[in-house]
């Protein structure tokens, strides 16, 4: 089948977050299957930059919202899949994706200019679909471009559009007059409730929600959890109204980027039956980033993480500090995001000069390194639809410590040591005595060989892989063009 798949984000090309990993190892995973995936992308400035992404001007010009627009192609590494990048000086030629911290003030227009010029582009070049993959708010508006304004064309007659949803907090919120003056769309109904409007305010989740044939949410245990009221980000109703077509897949890894035998970013190699180069990565890590000739022998900790509220970093306080004040543990962060988080780890930094090194910014050579050689990982989120970094974790033998929400629960199983189960720490209450606990906890496991090699063997024969993420896409897919 011809799939449609438009995001925000894309590995290799343009890469916030973990939305970029999925969106390209999806679309590598259909492939291998045997289906066609289609991506379209903005050309943002950054991609011009890429030495490794090659693109040709495909001649395809448009005119959408009176802006012009001009069509590129590239590949995804590695693969034939089509990428098509959307160019449009005036929108996308800017730094970053999404403009931090709070958003470009026309996303609303960047994001809908990349919907339609998706359908256009398909339109050009004449390519029937059968499925349109719509990823969070920022593509959310596929959904009802395809049953408003391309159903009708032969190409899209019996396309079925899905949406998944990698985080329900961020929802698009946009000023109705403005969005109404570049739609065309009649946004107020009259005998029902608006599909477009929620609290009297245009919401492009909820508008992709209420025009998708399908909802995947990022895990099993999300989709339960955005039910709720506690996790809904108030749409919990909304969600329930349409829980009919609500699906939670859980999102998976690209093996083939992430595997401690063969990854490219990492110098020492290791493997399950032999973990010598994860020590020896380790000593090189703490000696680059914290400048330690002979490191002392204690566990390091690692964070990669964007910092937003979401992450859990609040309940750090009174306890972090302790740890490093007692010179338990060495702790290794990269991160951006929230400048309250960026002020707390270089603080920390300052303050355990010895013991504790950030880095600010995106560095994909230091995540890498991070989750391959440290011996612990942080990821204590206030909620998680999924999350990828513990799955990464895993693969590498460093054992998560998580809050037990979300794809989070779903997929890190809590040590029992009377039966040598469990892949990882997990705790339920969210506060500081509980993330201490769990660290003394793993502080003591760390004592003691025997029971580190059980965890760590548990971690590295953990296995999620895109694959079948990817086959339990197709197999929805499929049910939904049946019907």
């Amino acid at each position: 089948m011809n799939i449609l798949l438009s995001s925000a984000e894309l590995d290799h090309f343009a890469k916030v977050g973990g939305l970029a990993d999925i969106s390209s190892a999806l679309a590598i995973e259909w492939e291998k299957l045997g289906h066609n995936p289609i991506v379209v992308l903005p050309k943002y400035q950054c991609i011009d930059h890429l030495e490794e992404i090659e693109f040709t001007d495909t001649g395809l010009l448009f005119t959408i919202c009176s802006l012009p627009i001009r069509i590129f192609k590239s590949v995804i590494p590695h693969t034939r899949i089509p990428v098509f990048l959307v160019e449009c000086d005036s929108l996308y030629n800017r730094p970053g994706i999404y403009g931090n911290p709070d958003g470009y003030e026309d996303n609303d227009l960047r994001f809908f200019v990349l919907c339609k010029a998706a359908f256009e582009i398909m339109i050009a070049l004449n390519i029937k679909i059968d499925i349109v993959s719509a990823h969070d708010y920022h593509t959310a508006l596929l959904l009802p471009l395809l049953k408003l304004e391309y159903g009708m064309n032969p190409l899209f007659q019996h396309t079925k559009g899905v949406l998944t949803i990698h985080n329900a907090q961020y929802q698009g919120f946009y000023e109705i007059n403005r969005v109404s003056t570049f739609t065309q769309w009649d946004l107020y109904s009259k005998d029902i409730q608006s599909p477009f409007l929620f609290d009297n305010k245009f919401n492009a989740l909820y508008t992709g929600i209420n025009f998708a044939d399908a909802i995947i949410a990022v895990s099993p245990g999300y989709a339960n959890e955005i039910l709720t009221h506690e996790f809904g980000e108030g749409l919990h109703d909304v969600f329930q109204q349409h829980k009919h077509k609500l699906h939670g897949i859980l999102n998976g890894v690209n093996y083939d980027s992430w595997n401690p035998e063969n990854d490219k970013y990492i110098s020492e190699h290791f493997s399950l039956q032999d973990r010598n180069g994860k020590q020896k990565g380790k000593l090189k890590l703490l000696t680059s980033k914290i400048g330690m000739i002979e490191p002392e022998a204690l566990p390091l900790f690692g964070i990669v993480s964007r910092f937003t509220s979401q992450k859990g970093f609040d309940i750090f306080h009174g306890c972090i500090e302790q740890l490093l004040e007692e010179k338990k543990l060495h702790l290794i962060v990269l991160g951006s995001g929230d400048v309250q988080y960026e002020v707390y780890f270089t603080h920390l930094e300052e303050t355990f000069p010895n013991h504790c090194s950030f880095t600010s910014g995106y560095d994909e050579v230091l995540a890498h390194e991070i989750l391959a050689y440290s011996d612990f990982f942080l990821m204590p989120s206030v909620f998680e639809p999924c999350g990828l970094t513990q799955l990464y974790a895993l693969k590498y033998g460093t054992i998560p410590i998580v809050r037990k929400v979300g794809g989070l629960k779903d997929t890190i199983e809590n040590v029992q040591m009377m039966n040598g189960t469990g892949n990882g720490i997990t705790f339920s209450a969210f506060n500081s005595d509980s993330l201490l606990t769990s660290i003394q906890i793993a502080l003591e496991y760390y004592e003691h060989s025997d029971i580190m090699n059980t965890i760590i063997r548990n971690a590295m024969k953990s296995n999620f892989p895109i694959g079948n993420t990817a086959n339990d896409y197709i197999s929805l897919f499929k049910e939904l063009l049946t019907h």
